[in-house]
């Protein structure tokens, strides 16, 4: 843990993945970040495999550095509680749909009433304004509604989806900007702010940052779609012996390429008389090299080849020789640990490096309800409040305590 956020207080009401995803980041930083769980637990902890139930390794590989209270907020007394707790907090973010925050009670305008400076992140599906906006939304919907889906079917015959749930994270990444940029302009301004962070639209933009093409210009003067990314032929290609990724891309790297494996005919051609040639006809030259060229000799041998050349490479890593990649375990990202409940565990570390940054060690992935009775009292609720609480089933126990009782 790096505390860059040193002080910094965040209310999670996040469930699944995004901004679970994004709150982990801040907590990674430094920030204090209170997982509000329902009294059955975030909805992710039911998925994944784990030594027990409530524990599952997707759940923990994103919910390090938080702690957890299991609060019923569907009752006045748990909604009053977490009122009270929002009065003191610099960050709340959620991932609701709008009418169901709504219905809580704890939309902008019901928490701003309680604390006029707090930076609320609403992490949803489409943005309020459009005929999508109370539309449920998770990554399967948003890579099938954002083109993303249609992307992967125009090179493998169908429509497909990307097997990582790629728009929660990358949604996530936004979200957690958003909130970093609301606390900068609570420290500026000293009011708070609301910011919404639509996965809809974000991924839309991500699709088409590159793929508007000529439909950037009124009237479109292309197509859209890069030609480049949109090759079939921009793949992994086959060597002698495995695969390699080569990153033959500008004009001058062309040259160097051809001229090293002696294709005088292709310099000599159409396809390299000009830069804007070469990028018309970059899907030529990709089937070429897989096809043609780079079979010819084994992996390394293209290695050693292309590092010369100064042009960028790689062999294809399979899921199974990551966490023996020699970098990745020169830099430690993988990190194994202790955890109180679970026992020996692996965990892929924060990927920040950081100098001059006081750093101490990271809070395990808790268990449901772990840290309630210790958050609320550091938000000022009396030892007696407390057990009240617990006894009528407002908050949940501890489940260590619960496990001794």
């Amino acid at each position: 843990m790096l505390k860059l956020l040193k002080n910094v207080c965040v209310i999670e009401l996040g469930h699944i993945l995004m901004a679970p995803y994004a709150t982990q980041f801040l907590g990674d930083l430094g920030a204090d970040v209170i997982k509000v769980e329902p009294l059955a637990g975030d909805l992710y902890r039911s998925v994944g495999v784990g030594r027990e139930e409530g524990m599952p390794s997707q759940w923990m590989n994103v919910n390090r550095n938080k702690r957890s209270l299991a609060l019923d907020l569907k009752s006045e007394d748990g909604r009053k509680v977490l009122n009270e707790m929002i009065g003191k907090a610099d960050v709340i973010v959620h991932n609701m749909r709008p009418p169901a925050i709504e219905r809580l009670g704890f939309g902008y305008d019901a928490v701003k009433a309680i604390n006029p400076g707090i930076v609320y992140c609403a992490a949803i599906g489409f943005g309020r304004e459009g005929p999508y906006a109370d539309y449920p939304a998770f990554d399967d919907v948003i890579q099938a509604r954002s083109g993303l889906a249609d992307l992967n079917g125009r090179l493998q015959g169908r429509p497909n989806f990307v097997p990582v749930a790629i728009a929660d994270k990358i949604v996530g990444l936004m979200v957690g900007q958003a909130m970093l940029a609301g606390l900068h302009h609570k420290r500026e301004t000293g009011k708070g702010c609301y910011i919404e962070t639509p996965m809809f639209e974000a991924m839309v933009g991500v699709v088409l940052n590159q793929h508007l093409n000529g439909h950037a210009f009124r009237p479109p003067i292309d197509g859209l779609g890069y030609a480049r990314v949109m090759s079939p032929y921009r793949h992994p290609s086959p060597t002698a012996d495995g695969y390699i990724v080569h990153g033959v891309y500008k004009y001058d790297q062309w040259k160097r390429f051809l001229e090293r494996v002696g294709r005088q005919d292709i310099l000599d051609g159409p396809l390299m008389r000009t830069r804007q040639a070469m990028a018309k006809g970059i899907g030529e030259l990709y089937e070429v090299t897989s096809k043609e060229i780079l079979p010819q000799k084994t992996t390394a041998e293209w290695e050693t080849i292309l590092d010369e050349l100064d042009i960028p490479s790689a062999p294809v890593t399979n899921l199974e020789d990551l966490e023996e990649d020699p970098h990745l375990k020169a830099v430690g990202l993988f990190e194994d640990y202790e955890h109180p409940t679970q026992g020996p565990m692996r965990q892929v570390r924060h990927p920040f490096g950081a100098r001059d940054v006081e750093e101490g060690p990271d809070r395990y992935p808790p268990e449901l309800g772990e840290h309630g009775v210790e958050v609320l009292k550091e938000f000022g609720f009396s030892d007696d409040r407390v057990e009240e609480l617990c006894a009528s089933g407002i908050v949940a126990r501890p489940v260590a305590t619960a496990r001794q009782s």
